[in-house]
C-alpha cells in the first residue's frame, strides 16, 4: 500500500489515501524507470518515499487511463528516446516551480519558503499533465520540431486533457464530482489543472503572474488570431503564449465531453463513457491533423470527422463546441479537392499505415509551396475513413529580423500538404502557403522571447523549452528541448 493524493494537493476531496500500488508496466508496454530505493510503504506526504510513489502512482495511472479509453496498449515512447521502451521518473529534481517533459525524462521539482513546499510533483494532474506530452510525443513526434504557436498550446492542452482523462478514469473521482456538480457546469477541482503548483506561483512569483490561478476546461475563451492577442497578461487573460492559447483547445475538449455526458445515463458509469468517447475523438483528432499553423481547426476537423463516423448528430456536437469557442470547422471541405498534381494518385498499404506518392508529385508540391529542396517525409493519415497522403517539407525559417541575437539563426518547421486524388490523379487537399509558415514560426520565436521560454546558449537553466544549438554543419538553429507545465 501507498499514500497517495489522486486529484491535486488542493483539490477539495479527501486526500491523500492508501491504495495498492499499479504493477510495474509489462516489459512489452511503454514502461517507467522511477528513480529513488525508497521501498513500497505508506510515506508521510513531502517525504522522498512518498513523492516517488506519488509520481510512479500517477504517472502509470495516466498511460492506463488513455489505454481503458481507447481500448487499445501503448507500447512506446517516441523514437527519439534513447530507450523508447522505457521513460525515466524523477520525483523531485530540485528547485523550482515547473515539471518538465524532454524526452529524457518527466522531471518534477519543489519551491519552499514561508513555512510551505510546494511539490510539483505531488499533484497527480502535474504528473498526468507531463505524461501528456510524453504520449502526444510518441503519437506525433513531428510535432516536437513544429515551431507554431498552436502546435505548442495544443501539446499544451492534450497535457490538461490528459490530466481529466486521468481524473475521470478514478471511479471514486466521478462520484465526488457529481456529488459536487451533478451537471459538470460550475467550476470544479476536476477542470481546474495544478491548483497547489498555481498557487506557488502566486505565494512565490505573485498574483499577476499568467501561471498564478488554475488553468480551467470550463471557460468561454474565443479563439483569434495568435498575432493579434496582446503577448502579455495575468492569468484571467488569454494572451499570445503556448500555456494559454491551451485553454481553447482544452475548453473545446471539455464541452465536447460535457455534451457527450447529456446524452448518456446521469451517473457515474455514464460520465465515465462520455470521457471515453471524448477521449478517442481527441486522439483521432491530434493523431491525424496536419501541423498548419492553425493546427486548433484542423485537430477539431478531424475530431468531428471522427464524431461523424458514429453519427450525425455527434459530427454536429463537436462542430458546435469548437463554434463556441471561436474555431469554426468546415471539416468536410478537408476532403475537397483543391488543385490538380503532377502524377498518379498516392497508393495506400492500409495494414503497415505508408503512402506512396510519386516522385513528380513531391516536385509539383515543391514548385507550388516554394518549398525548394526541403527534405520530405511521406505518411499516411485518416481524414473520415478515407486514407490521404501527408507529405510533409521540412524547411528552415530566418530567424535575423526576430531578435538581433538571433542573426544568422534558422528555426526548422514543417510545411505539410494533404495529398489525395481527383479522376486516378494526385490533387492537392490542404496546405499552407510557404510565406505564412514563416510568418507564424517568427512570430512563435517572439512570443517565446517575450515569455523568457528561450534560452540564448545551451548552459542556460532548465527553465526555457528552447535553446540555439548547433548543428554537424555549422548551422545555428533554434532547437526545442521540452515542454514545461
Amino acid at each position: 500500500m501507498i499514500n497517495f493524493i489522486s486529484n491535486d494537493p488542493l483539490a477539495p476531496i479527501h486526500q491523500p489515501r492508501e491504495v495498492a500500488a499499479r504493477p510495474d508496466r509489462k516489459p512489452e508496454l511503454a514502461g517507467f524507470l522511477v528513480t529513488g530505493n525508497e521501498p513500497e510503504a505508506v510515506y508521510p506526504v513531502g517525504t522522498p518515499g512518498f513523492l516517488r510513489w506519488q509520481a510512479r502512482q500517477a504517472a502509470i495511472l495516466a498511460v492506463e487511463a488513455w489505454e481503458e479509453a481507447l481500448d487499445t496498449q501503448i507500447t512506446t515512447w517516441a523514437a527519439a528516446l534513447d530507450d523508447p521502451s522505457t521513460l525515466v521518473v524523477v520525483p523531485d529534481a530540485g528547485t523550482d516551480l515547473n515539471a518538465f517533459y524532454d524526452r529524457a525524462s518527466l522531471s518534477f521539482f519543489h519551491r519552499s519558503g514561508n513555512g510551505r513546499t510546494v511539490f510539483s510533483g505531488a499533484s497527480t494532474d502535474v504528473v498526468a499533465h507531463e505524461t501528456g506530452h510524453a504520449l502526444l510525443d510518441a503519437l506525433r513526434p513531428d510535432l516536437w520540431d513544429t515551431s507554431f504557436l498552436e502546435v505548442g498550446g495544443a501539446h499544451e492542452a492534450f497535457g490538461d486533457i490528459t490530466a481529466l482523462v486521468t481524473a475521470l478514469a478514478d471511479r471514486s473521482t466521478r462520484q465526488d464530482l457529481l456529488d459536487f456538480v451533478p451537471d459538470l457546469g460550475t467550476a470544479h477541482f476536476v477542470e481546474a489543472t495544478a491548483e497547489d503548483l498555481s498557487d506557488g506561483v502566486r505565494l512565490f512569483i505573485g498574483a499577476t503572474h499568467p501561471a498564478s490561478k488554475p488553468r480551467r476546461a470550463l471557460n468561454t475563451f474565443s479563439w483569434q488570431l495568435p498575432e493579434t492577442m496582446s503577448r502579455h497578461g495575468g492569468p484571467d487573460d488569454m494572451i499570445a503564449e503556448v500555456h494559454s492559447i491551451a485553454r481553447i483547445l482544452t475548453g473545446c475538449f471539455y464541452d465536447v465531453l460535457r455534451a457527450l455526458y447529456r446524452e448518456q445515463e446521469q451517473t457515474e458509469n455514464g460520465l465515465w463513457e462520455a470521457t471515453r468517447i471524448a477521449a478517442r475523438l481527441a486522439w483521432s483528432g491530434f493523431a491525424n491533423a496536419p501541423e498548419v499553423p492553425r493546427f486548433f481547426r484542423a485537430v477539431g476537423r478531424q475530431m468531428a470527422l471522427a464524431a461523424g463516423t458514429q453519427s450525425e448528430e455527434m459530427g454536429r456536437l463537436v462542430s458546435r463546441a469548437f463554434t463556441r469557442h471561436g474555431i469554426a470547422l468546415g471539416a468536410s471541405a478537408l476532403l475537397t479537392p483543391e488543385l490538380a498534381l503532377a502524377g498518379d494518385a498516392p497508393q495506400f498499404n492500409r495494414s503497415t499505415a505508408v503512402a506512396d506518392v510519386q516522385d513528380a508529385t513531391i516536385d509539383d508540391l515543391r514548385r507550388r509551396l516554394g518549398t525548394g529542396s526541403a527534405p520530405v517525409d511521406v505518411s499516411m493519415v485518416q481524414v473520415d475513413s478515407t486514407s490521404v497522403a501527408k507529405v510533409s517539407f521540412h524547411v528552415d525559417v530566418a530567424l535575423d529580423d526576430v531578435d538581433p541575437r538571433l542573426a544568422g539563426v534558422v528555426c526548422p518547421t514543417n510545411v505539410p500538404a494533404l495529398v489525395g486524388e481527383s479522376g486516378h490523379s494526385a490533387a492537392l487537399l490542404h496546405a499552407p502557403r510557404q510565406d505564412v509558415a514563416t510568418e507564424e514560426t517568427q512570430q512563435f520565436v517572439r512570443v517565446l522571447i517575450a515569455n523568457d521560454q528561450l534560452a540564448f546558449d545551451q548552459e542556460s537553466p532548465r527553465g526555457p523549452t528552447h535553446v540555439v544549438g548547433q548543428r554537424d554543419e555549422g548551422t545555428r538553429e533554434l532547437r526545442r528541448v521540452g515542454f514545461s507545465c
